[in-house]
Protein backbone atom coordinates (compact mmCIF):
# COMPACT_ATOMS: atom_id res chain seq x y z
CA UNK A 1 0.00 0.00 0.00
CA UNK A 2 1.22 3.53 -0.70
CA UNK A 3 0.74 5.16 2.64
CA UNK A 4 2.27 8.19 4.04
CA UNK A 5 1.69 11.27 6.40
CA UNK A 6 -1.18 13.93 4.71
CA UNK A 7 0.34 17.22 3.29
CA UNK A 8 -2.08 20.28 2.74
CA UNK A 9 -0.51 21.73 -0.29
CA UNK A 10 -0.78 18.15 -2.10
CA UNK A 11 -3.73 16.62 -0.71
CA UNK A 12 -6.33 18.64 0.60
CA UNK A 13 -8.13 19.10 -2.45
CA UNK A 14 -8.36 15.37 -2.96
CA UNK A 15 -9.42 14.93 0.90
CA UNK A 16 -12.35 17.62 0.20
CA UNK A 17 -13.77 14.99 -2.31
CA UNK A 18 -13.75 12.18 0.00
CA UNK A 19 -15.59 14.45 2.43
CA UNK A 20 -18.20 15.05 -0.25
CA UNK A 21 -18.28 12.14 -1.55
CA UNK A 22 -19.13 10.24 1.83
CA UNK A 23 -21.69 12.96 2.47
CA UNK A 24 -19.39 14.51 5.75
CA UNK A 25 -19.46 17.85 4.11
CA UNK A 26 -21.94 18.81 1.76
CA UNK A 27 -20.95 22.85 0.89
CA UNK A 28 -18.04 25.09 0.42
CA UNK A 29 -18.74 26.72 3.73
CA UNK A 30 -18.36 23.90 5.48
CA UNK A 31 -15.78 22.49 2.98
CA UNK A 32 -13.31 25.55 4.16
CA UNK A 33 -13.39 24.09 8.22
CA UNK A 34 -12.06 20.97 7.11
CA UNK A 35 -8.19 22.62 6.78
CA UNK A 36 -8.27 23.75 10.21
CA UNK A 37 -9.25 20.19 11.88
CA UNK A 38 -6.02 18.15 9.14
CA UNK A 39 -4.05 20.50 10.42
CA UNK A 40 -3.96 19.43 13.82
CA UNK A 41 -3.58 16.33 15.32
CA UNK A 42 -1.80 13.34 12.65
CA UNK A 43 -3.62 12.32 9.15
CA UNK A 44 -2.23 9.28 7.00
CA UNK A 45 -3.45 9.37 3.79
CA UNK A 46 -3.64 5.97 0.96
CA UNK A 47 -2.88 6.52 -2.37
CA UNK A 48 -4.35 5.27 -5.46
CA UNK A 49 -2.89 6.42 -8.86
CA UNK A 50 -0.86 9.33 -6.48
CA UNK A 51 -3.92 10.87 -5.18
CA UNK A 52 -5.48 10.14 -1.78
CA UNK A 53 -8.43 8.10 -1.72
CA UNK A 54 -8.55 7.43 2.09
CA UNK A 55 -7.78 9.58 5.11
CA UNK A 56 -7.46 8.50 8.95
CA UNK A 57 -7.31 11.55 11.49
CA UNK A 58 -6.38 11.11 15.17
CA UNK A 59 -6.17 13.87 17.95
CA UNK A 60 -4.89 13.42 21.09
CA UNK A 61 -7.26 13.62 24.40
CA UNK A 62 -7.93 12.52 27.36
CA UNK A 63 -10.78 10.16 28.90
CA UNK A 64 -12.01 9.69 32.08
CA UNK A 65 -11.86 6.55 34.21
CA UNK A 66 -13.48 6.42 37.38
CA UNK A 67 -11.82 9.14 39.14
CA UNK A 68 -8.22 9.33 36.94
CA UNK A 69 -7.61 10.13 33.31
CA UNK A 70 -5.95 8.01 30.77
CA UNK A 71 -4.21 9.60 28.23
CA UNK A 72 -6.45 9.11 24.89
CA UNK A 73 -5.92 8.78 20.95
CA UNK A 74 -8.99 9.66 19.64
CA UNK A 75 -9.58 8.37 15.92
CA UNK A 76 -11.85 11.56 14.67
CA UNK A 77 -11.94 10.74 10.99
CA UNK A 78 -11.89 7.63 9.31
CA UNK A 79 -12.68 8.61 5.37
CA UNK A 80 -12.46 6.68 2.10
CA UNK A 81 -13.21 7.73 -1.16
CA UNK A 82 -16.03 5.78 -3.37
CA UNK A 83 -13.28 4.06 -5.41
CA UNK A 84 -11.05 3.21 -2.38
CA UNK A 85 -13.95 0.55 -0.89
CA UNK A 86 -12.92 -2.87 0.38
CA UNK A 87 -9.12 -2.29 -0.60
CA UNK A 88 -7.86 -2.48 3.41
CA UNK A 89 -7.21 0.87 3.23
CA UNK A 90 -8.94 2.47 6.14
CA UNK A 91 -7.86 -0.29 8.79
CA UNK A 92 -4.01 -0.32 7.38
CA UNK A 93 -4.31 3.58 8.19
CA UNK A 94 -6.29 3.21 11.53
CA UNK A 95 -3.99 0.68 12.60
CA UNK A 96 -0.84 2.68 12.06
CA UNK A 97 -2.67 5.68 13.71
CA UNK A 98 -2.88 3.66 17.39
CA UNK A 99 0.80 2.57 16.74
CA UNK A 100 1.57 6.29 16.35
CA UNK A 101 -0.76 6.62 19.18
CA UNK A 102 1.06 4.61 21.49
CA UNK A 103 4.66 5.46 21.05
CA UNK A 104 3.59 9.17 21.59
CA UNK A 105 1.91 7.77 24.75
CA UNK A 106 -1.53 6.93 24.52
CA UNK A 107 -3.18 4.72 26.66
CA UNK A 108 -5.96 3.98 25.04
CA UNK A 109 -7.92 4.63 22.06
CA UNK A 110 -11.79 5.97 21.55
CA UNK A 111 -13.75 6.48 18.21
CA UNK A 112 -17.43 7.01 16.73
CA UNK A 113 -18.85 4.13 14.60
CA UNK A 114 -20.68 3.58 11.63
CA UNK A 115 -21.48 0.17 12.26
CA UNK A 116 -20.74 -2.36 14.75
CA UNK A 117 -18.06 -5.17 13.93
CA UNK A 118 -15.57 -2.99 11.38
CA UNK A 119 -12.89 -2.06 14.05
CA UNK A 120 -13.79 -5.06 16.09
CA UNK A 121 -10.81 -5.93 14.19
CA UNK A 122 -8.64 -3.63 15.56
CA UNK A 123 -9.40 -4.32 18.67
CA UNK A 124 -11.74 -2.20 19.64
CA UNK A 125 -14.77 -3.39 22.10
CA UNK A 126 -18.09 -1.58 21.79
CA UNK A 127 -19.12 1.07 24.67
CA UNK A 128 -21.45 1.74 27.04
CA UNK A 129 -24.83 2.84 26.05
CA UNK A 130 -25.80 6.57 25.34
CA UNK A 131 -29.15 7.74 26.51
CA UNK A 132 -31.11 10.30 23.38
CA UNK A 133 -34.19 11.92 24.79
CA UNK A 134 -36.87 14.02 22.50
CA UNK A 135 -39.13 15.93 24.93
CA UNK A 136 -41.34 18.98 25.33
CA UNK A 137 -39.55 21.22 26.91
CA UNK A 138 -42.45 22.44 28.35
CA UNK A 139 -42.64 19.24 30.50
CA UNK A 140 -39.69 19.68 32.31
CA UNK A 141 -40.06 19.44 36.30
CA UNK A 142 -37.08 22.35 37.17
CA UNK A 143 -38.43 25.15 39.08
CA UNK A 144 -35.80 27.62 39.29
CA UNK A 145 -35.45 30.78 37.87
CA UNK A 146 -32.28 31.44 35.39
CA UNK A 147 -30.25 34.65 34.23
CA UNK A 148 -30.61 36.19 31.19
CA UNK A 149 -27.88 33.81 29.25
CA UNK A 150 -25.04 35.62 26.69
CA UNK A 151 -25.48 34.72 22.92
CA UNK A 152 -22.66 32.46 21.43
CA UNK A 153 -22.08 32.27 17.88
CA UNK A 154 -19.40 29.99 15.72
CA UNK A 155 -17.07 32.59 16.58
CA UNK A 156 -16.88 31.83 20.36
CA UNK A 157 -15.48 28.82 19.16
CA UNK A 158 -12.52 28.70 21.64
CA UNK A 159 -14.24 29.94 24.58
CA UNK A 160 -16.34 26.90 23.95
CA UNK A 161 -13.83 24.65 23.63
CA UNK A 162 -12.41 26.32 27.02
CA UNK A 163 -15.88 25.32 29.08
CA UNK A 164 -15.73 21.96 27.04
CA UNK A 165 -12.45 21.17 28.81
CA UNK A 166 -13.10 22.66 32.09
CA UNK A 167 -16.19 21.09 32.50
CA UNK A 168 -17.36 18.05 35.19
CA UNK A 169 -16.89 14.99 33.63
CA UNK A 170 -18.11 11.83 35.57
CA UNK A 171 -16.92 7.88 34.41
CA UNK A 172 -15.98 7.83 30.73
CA UNK A 173 -16.03 12.07 29.80
CA UNK A 174 -12.94 12.76 27.46
CA UNK A 175 -11.61 15.86 26.47
CA UNK A 176 -9.93 16.34 22.92
CA UNK A 177 -7.23 18.96 22.93
CA UNK A 178 -7.18 20.53 19.89
CA UNK A 179 -9.80 24.01 19.54
CA UNK A 180 -10.20 23.68 16.25
CA UNK A 181 -12.04 20.46 16.48
CA UNK A 182 -14.94 22.51 17.96
CA UNK A 183 -14.45 25.61 15.54
CA UNK A 184 -15.39 22.69 12.68
CA UNK A 185 -18.47 21.05 14.92
CA UNK A 186 -20.07 24.63 14.98
CA UNK A 187 -19.41 25.53 11.45
CA UNK A 188 -21.50 22.12 10.26
CA UNK A 189 -24.30 22.85 12.56
CA UNK A 190 -26.85 23.70 9.86
CA UNK A 191 -28.86 26.57 12.26
CA UNK A 192 -26.78 26.43 15.02
CA UNK A 193 -26.68 28.64 18.10
CA UNK A 194 -25.42 29.03 21.87
CA UNK A 195 -26.34 30.38 25.11
CA UNK A 196 -24.56 30.74 27.95
CA UNK A 197 -23.05 32.03 31.15
CA UNK A 198 -19.24 33.46 31.79
CA UNK A 199 -17.64 33.47 35.51
CA UNK A 200 -15.24 36.34 34.46
CA UNK A 201 -13.88 36.43 31.56
CA UNK A 202 -14.00 32.06 31.10
CA UNK A 203 -17.43 30.45 29.95
CA UNK A 204 -18.57 28.35 32.92
CA UNK A 205 -21.90 26.74 31.24
CA UNK A 206 -23.47 26.85 27.98
CA UNK A 207 -25.32 24.31 25.23
CA UNK A 208 -24.84 24.45 21.69
CA UNK A 209 -28.52 23.61 19.60
CA UNK A 210 -28.99 22.86 16.17
CA UNK A 211 -32.73 24.63 15.68
CA UNK A 212 -34.91 23.03 12.83
CA UNK A 213 -37.98 24.99 11.98
CA UNK A 214 -40.35 27.09 13.91
CA UNK A 215 -41.09 24.80 16.37
CA UNK A 216 -38.28 22.67 16.30
CA UNK A 217 -37.52 19.68 16.54
CA UNK A 218 -34.41 21.68 18.91
CA UNK A 219 -31.52 19.20 19.02
CA UNK A 220 -29.02 20.14 22.03
CA UNK A 221 -25.65 19.01 19.94
CA UNK A 222 -22.99 20.12 23.12
CA UNK A 223 -23.23 21.20 26.83
CA UNK A 224 -20.98 22.01 29.11
CA UNK A 225 -21.26 22.55 33.28
CA UNK A 226 -19.04 22.47 35.90
CA UNK A 227 -21.78 21.84 38.79
CA UNK A 228 -25.01 20.26 39.26
CA UNK A 229 -26.56 24.26 39.95
CA UNK A 230 -25.31 24.98 36.69
CA UNK A 231 -26.94 21.88 34.76
CA UNK A 232 -30.50 22.90 36.29
CA UNK A 233 -29.98 26.37 35.10
CA UNK A 234 -29.16 25.50 31.78
CA UNK A 235 -32.62 22.93 31.94
CA UNK A 236 -34.29 25.67 32.89
CA UNK A 237 -33.17 27.78 30.10
CA UNK A 238 -34.19 24.89 27.76
CA UNK A 239 -37.84 24.83 29.38
CA UNK A 240 -38.17 28.33 28.78
CA UNK A 241 -38.37 27.21 24.64
CA UNK A 242 -41.62 25.64 25.36
CA UNK A 243 -43.16 28.76 24.51
CA UNK A 244 -42.81 28.24 21.04
CA UNK A 245 -40.48 24.83 20.81
CA UNK A 246 -42.82 21.30 21.05
CA UNK A 247 -39.43 19.00 20.95
CA UNK A 248 -35.79 19.16 22.16
CA UNK A 249 -33.58 16.05 21.29
CA UNK A 250 -31.22 16.01 23.92
CA UNK A 251 -28.33 13.40 24.70
CA UNK A 252 -29.09 12.42 28.70
CA UNK A 253 -26.48 14.07 31.25
CA UNK A 254 -24.58 11.57 33.43
CA UNK A 255 -25.81 13.23 36.51
CA UNK A 256 -29.32 12.91 35.96
CA UNK A 257 -32.01 10.05 34.42
CA UNK A 258 -33.87 12.39 32.42
CA UNK A 259 -37.38 10.44 32.64
CA UNK A 260 -37.10 11.64 36.81
CA UNK A 261 -37.45 15.61 35.56
CA UNK A 262 -40.39 15.24 33.19
CA UNK A 263 -43.75 15.32 33.17
CA UNK A 264 -45.72 12.58 32.56
CA UNK A 265 -43.41 11.08 29.92
CA UNK A 266 -45.03 7.92 29.68
CA UNK A 267 -48.50 9.96 28.40
CA UNK A 268 -46.41 12.20 25.89
CA UNK A 269 -44.73 9.20 24.33
CA UNK A 270 -48.11 7.32 24.00
CA UNK A 271 -49.38 11.10 22.52
CA UNK A 272 -46.97 11.92 20.08
CA UNK A 273 -46.32 8.53 18.50
CA UNK A 274 -45.16 8.85 14.79
CA UNK A 275 -45.15 12.80 15.14
CA UNK A 276 -41.65 14.57 14.17
CA UNK A 277 -42.09 16.10 17.87
CA UNK A 278 -42.33 12.31 18.89
CA UNK A 279 -41.95 12.04 22.97
CA UNK A 280 -38.91 9.09 22.52
CA UNK A 281 -36.25 7.39 24.84
CA UNK A 282 -33.68 5.99 22.52
CA UNK A 283 -30.69 4.18 23.63
CA UNK A 284 -27.60 3.11 21.48
CA UNK A 285 -23.53 2.39 21.24
CA UNK A 286 -22.15 4.62 19.07
CA UNK A 287 -18.86 4.75 20.44
CA UNK A 288 -15.75 1.76 20.91
CA UNK A 289 -12.76 1.97 22.77
CA UNK A 290 -9.39 -0.13 23.06
CA UNK A 291 -6.60 -0.14 25.26
CA UNK A 292 -3.06 0.97 23.85
CA UNK A 293 -0.79 0.10 26.71
CA UNK A 294 -2.22 -2.12 29.67
CA UNK A 295 -0.04 -1.57 32.51
CA UNK A 296 -1.22 1.83 32.36
CA UNK A 297 -4.76 1.37 31.87
CA UNK A 298 -5.21 -1.61 35.13
CA UNK A 299 -3.41 1.16 37.34
CA UNK A 300 -6.21 3.91 36.85
CA UNK A 301 -8.68 0.83 38.27
CA UNK A 302 -7.66 1.07 41.75
CA UNK A 303 -10.09 -1.30 43.86
CA UNK A 304 -10.39 -1.03 47.41
CA UNK A 305 -11.63 -4.36 48.34
CA UNK A 306 -9.84 -8.09 48.47
CA UNK A 307 -6.85 -8.13 46.09
CA UNK A 308 -8.07 -10.32 43.07
CA UNK A 309 -4.50 -11.11 41.04
CA UNK A 310 -4.55 -13.42 38.38
CA UNK A 311 -2.92 -14.16 35.07
CA UNK A 312 -4.30 -12.73 31.71
CA UNK A 313 -3.47 -14.51 28.51
CA UNK A 314 -4.28 -11.58 25.94
CA UNK A 315 -4.83 -11.33 22.20
CA UNK A 316 -4.69 -8.74 20.09
CA UNK A 317 -6.20 -8.79 16.27
CA UNK A 318 -4.60 -5.44 15.08
CA UNK A 319 -1.32 -7.08 14.77
CA UNK A 320 -1.60 -8.79 11.25
CA UNK A 321 -2.54 -4.94 10.17
CA UNK A 322 1.30 -3.59 11.74
CA UNK A 323 3.71 -5.95 9.32
CA UNK A 324 6.10 -2.47 8.99
CA UNK A 325 5.32 -1.22 12.39
CA UNK A 326 7.35 -1.76 15.56
CA UNK A 327 4.81 -1.70 17.72
CA UNK A 328 2.79 -4.50 17.81
CA UNK A 329 0.03 -4.25 19.90
CA UNK A 330 -0.62 -5.35 23.63
CA UNK A 331 -1.11 -9.44 23.16
CA UNK A 332 0.86 -11.67 25.09
CA UNK A 333 0.77 -12.97 28.87
CA UNK A 334 0.11 -10.71 31.96
CA UNK A 335 0.01 -11.18 36.02
CA UNK A 336 -2.75 -8.71 36.71
CA UNK A 337 -3.75 -7.34 40.51
CA UNK A 338 -6.91 -5.19 41.53
CA UNK A 339 -5.96 -3.55 44.29
CA UNK A 340 -5.69 0.01 46.05
CA UNK A 341 -2.29 -0.36 43.73
CA UNK A 342 -3.65 -2.06 40.92
CA UNK A 343 -0.80 -3.18 38.29
CA UNK A 344 -0.44 -5.21 35.46
CA UNK A 345 3.12 -7.02 34.37
CA UNK A 346 4.96 -9.20 31.52
CA UNK A 347 5.04 -12.64 32.36
CA UNK A 348 2.85 -15.55 34.61
CA UNK A 349 2.81 -16.57 37.81
CA UNK A 350 1.97 -20.56 38.98
CA UNK A 351 -0.88 -21.12 40.84
CA UNK A 352 -3.00 -17.93 39.89
CA UNK A 353 -5.88 -18.52 37.83
CA UNK A 354 -5.94 -18.17 34.56
CA UNK A 355 -8.16 -15.65 32.40
CA UNK A 356 -8.17 -15.85 28.71
CA UNK A 357 -9.60 -12.91 26.59
CA UNK A 358 -9.25 -10.57 23.59
CA UNK A 359 -8.34 -6.93 24.04
CA UNK A 360 -11.59 -5.77 22.68
CA UNK A 361 -12.96 -7.28 25.93
CA UNK A 362 -10.42 -6.28 28.18
CA UNK A 363 -11.11 -2.73 27.56
CA UNK A 364 -14.74 -3.35 27.91
CA UNK A 365 -14.01 -4.79 31.60
CA UNK A 366 -11.61 -2.47 32.39
CA UNK A 367 -14.22 0.44 31.37
CA UNK A 368 -16.96 -1.45 33.61
CA UNK A 369 -18.97 -1.55 30.15
CA UNK A 370 -19.45 -5.43 30.62
CA UNK A 371 -18.97 -7.76 33.57
CA UNK A 372 -16.59 -10.37 33.82
CA UNK A 373 -19.26 -13.24 34.06
CA UNK A 374 -21.77 -11.93 31.26
CA UNK A 375 -18.63 -11.47 29.54
CA UNK A 376 -18.07 -15.22 29.19
CA UNK A 377 -21.12 -14.52 27.18
CA UNK A 378 -20.83 -12.41 24.60
CA UNK A 379 -17.00 -11.87 24.60
CA UNK A 380 -15.16 -15.23 24.47
CA UNK A 381 -13.64 -14.68 27.94
CA UNK A 382 -12.46 -17.63 29.79
CA UNK A 383 -11.76 -17.73 33.86
CA UNK A 384 -12.57 -19.81 36.49
CA UNK A 385 -15.95 -18.77 38.05
CA UNK A 386 -14.20 -18.09 41.29
CA UNK A 387 -12.39 -15.47 39.40
CA UNK A 388 -15.24 -14.28 37.51
CA UNK A 389 -17.54 -13.39 40.95
CA UNK A 390 -14.62 -11.23 42.40
CA UNK A 391 -13.69 -9.56 39.17
CA UNK A 392 -17.52 -8.67 38.84
CA UNK A 393 -17.26 -6.91 42.09
CA UNK A 394 -13.47 -5.49 41.71
CA UNK A 395 -14.87 -4.14 38.40
CA UNK A 396 -18.22 -2.52 39.16
CA UNK A 397 -18.60 0.90 37.80
CA UNK A 398 -21.19 3.98 36.92
CA UNK A 399 -22.21 3.30 32.96
CA UNK A 400 -19.15 5.51 30.78
CA UNK A 401 -20.57 8.87 29.23
CA UNK A 402 -18.29 10.25 26.90
CA UNK A 403 -20.10 13.29 27.02
CA UNK A 404 -18.11 14.76 23.80
CA UNK A 405 -19.26 13.35 20.38
CA UNK A 406 -16.56 12.68 17.07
Amino acid sequence: MDIRPYEEARDLNAVKRIWYEIGWIEDAEQAKYLKDILRVGRSLVAMIDDEAECLVHTVPGKIRCIDEDLAMCAVTAVTTSRRARKKGFAQALTARQLASGARDGAEIAVLGIFEQGFYDLLGFGTGSYEHQISFDPATLLVDRSFRTPVRLTKANWREIHGAMMRRVRAHGGCVLAPPEIVKADLAWTEHGFGLGYYDGEDLSHFFWCDARGENGPYEIVAMAYRSGDELLELLALIKAFGDQVSSVLLMEPPEVQLQTLLKQPIRNRRNTKASKHENVHRSVAWWQLRVLNVAACVAKRRWHGPEVRFNLSLTDPVEPFLEEDNWRGVGGDYVVTFAESSCATPGTEAHLPLMSASVNAFSRLLFGIVSASSATLTDGVTAPNDLLVALDAALVSPSAKLTWDF
